[in-house]
């Protein structure tokens, strides 16, 4: 199984997934950010993208000979052809890929950004309402993900319901 975590900063990504990965017995987390931590960074290179793509479907193959069979993914894709474009290279590794897209009220995501002890507070704090912007009107052009807002929600609460809607639609799969 693959999870794919998508979000704009600071909604809970990396802490959601690593909290999802302790659900599977053996499993490995994979944060796009760090993986694809170039220098220097663009945001806007599609090459640079595709490379980041690529890197994560190879470490999935990697792993997948390695014994790991379920996956845990966080990154921002803006689009739905952004998220597309890495599940149409996942698919042919696993089948079973679930989408979620994490948002949180502009209250919360300053509290929880500011939280991070960021150097970049207002960079981030910027970054968050430009992606939520861009996430918001690129949503009705496709998936980016199923939304779960995670304002006044604990990592617990959003893992729970995450690993409910796996549940929900794994039982859909067997009818």
């Amino acid at each position: 199984m693959i999870l794919i975590i998508n979000g704009s900063v600071g909604v809970g990504k990396t802490s959601i997934s690593f909290s999802l990965q302790e659900r599977f017995k053996k499993s490995i987390m994979l944060d796009g950010d760090y993986i694809g931590a170039v220098h220097p960074f663009q945001i806007y290179n599609e090459e640079r993208t595709q490379y980041l793509y690529q890197t994560l479907t190879h470490l999935l193959k990697f792993h997948k000979k390695n014994g790991y069979s379920n996956f845990v993914i966080n990154y921002v894709f803006e689009t739905p052809n952004q998220l597309k474009s890495l599940i149409e290279l996942l698919k042919p590794m696993d089948n079973e890929i679930h989408s979620f897209w994490l948002t949180c009220s502009s209250a919360e995501n300053r509290e929880r950004v500011r939280q991070r002890n960021s150097d970049d507070l207002e960079w981030e704090l910027n970054r968050f309402k430009e992606l939520a912007n861009i996430q918001k009107e690129n949503v009705v052009k496709g998936n980016i993900g199923f939304q779960i807002d995670t304002t006044n929600l604990t990592i617990s609460q959003v893992t729970d319901i995450i690993w409910q809607r796996i549940q929900e639609r794994e039982d859909n799969y067997a009818e």
